[in-house]
């Protein structure tokens, strides 16, 4: 499913949730519609109970929850009438919409053609393939420092950055470890992992923060987070953050979390 599709196919289930919501809600009001007018520039309210009823019942100052009340279940119906217009029109769209856009039909090409062919699109994996390829020059390792290993054989400095890489990689999340990035003001930071969400084609920074009850530690890690966000890039947007003490150690099933939400 390519982006416009995709997009369209989310936007339809909102609104599909919105419907169900709103059809929930019409069960707490009260039948009949709201009229209002203006007498000496001021608001009355009137209680249509019957849609023959073309004037209603006068409703009096302390019937205000009733008026409120009224005043909702029109406008959830209005919101309700909306949502199926969008619904029935993103339906039409989509069934005549091409199952293969112009950026698939590369990908959707024999090998040996493929061969033939300067593709005017860039496919999916030939942009994945370029990314992975441009090298980097990432931190060195202390003498001292633990020997922790991810699946594909990367050293990394910590279990949580093992468990990290490893659920990336075994959702075929390409990354990158400690690769390089300059944030003016403060300098040259090295990323713990710079992932790659491929059908967005966007990068992402996550940066684990694993010793948090450490005070000198997490003075440095606010620090940076600051010098991130002052370079645009914001936690929760193109930053992804995990954090952990002696005492909360990393949430696998969060990680999991992240990467869906991130990067997939």
């Amino acid at each position: 499913m390519n982006n416009v599709s995709g997009m369209l196919e989310q936007r339809r289930r909102d609104l599909v949730a919105l419907k169900q919501q709103l059809k929930k809600r019409q069960k707490k009001y009260p039948a009949g519609t709201l009229r209002i007018s203006k007498c000496r520039g001021k608001a009355q309210y009137y209680h249509r109970e019957e849609a023959s009823d073309r004037l209603g019942k006068y409703l009096t100052p302390d019937k205000k929850e009733t008026v409120m009340l009224l005043a909702q279940k029109d406008y959830d119906r209005r919101l309700q009438m909306a949502a199926e217009q969008e619904i029935k029109a993103i339906k039409a769209f989509l069934e005549r919409y091409p199952s293969t856009p112009p950026e698939k039909i590369f990908a959707s090409l024999s090998e040996d053609r493929m061969k033939l062919i300067v593709p005017f699109y860039e496919t999916d994996e030939m942009f994945m393939l370029q990314w992975c390829s441009k090298e980097y020059e990432g931190l060195p390792f202390k003498e001292d420092s633990p020997e922790l290993y991810t699946d594909r054989g990367e050293r990394v400095r910590s279990k949580s950055e093992v468990i990290i890489a490893n659920l990336m990689a075994k959702e075929s999340i390409p990354y990158k470890y400690e690769c390089p990035l300059y944030l003016n003001g403060f300098g040259t930071v090295h990323p713990d992992f710079t992932a790659l969400n491929v059908k967005k084609r966007k990068e992402y920074y996550w940066e684990h923060l694993g010793m948090m009850e450490d005070p000198e530690y997490s003075e440095k890690a606010v620090r940076k987070i600051s010098a991130y966000i002052k370079n645009g890039i914001f936690p929760g947007e193109q930053l992804i953050l995990t954090a952990e003490t002696k005492d909360f150690p990393v949430d696998v099933r969060e990680i999991k979390m992240f990467i869906q939400h991130y990067l997939q």
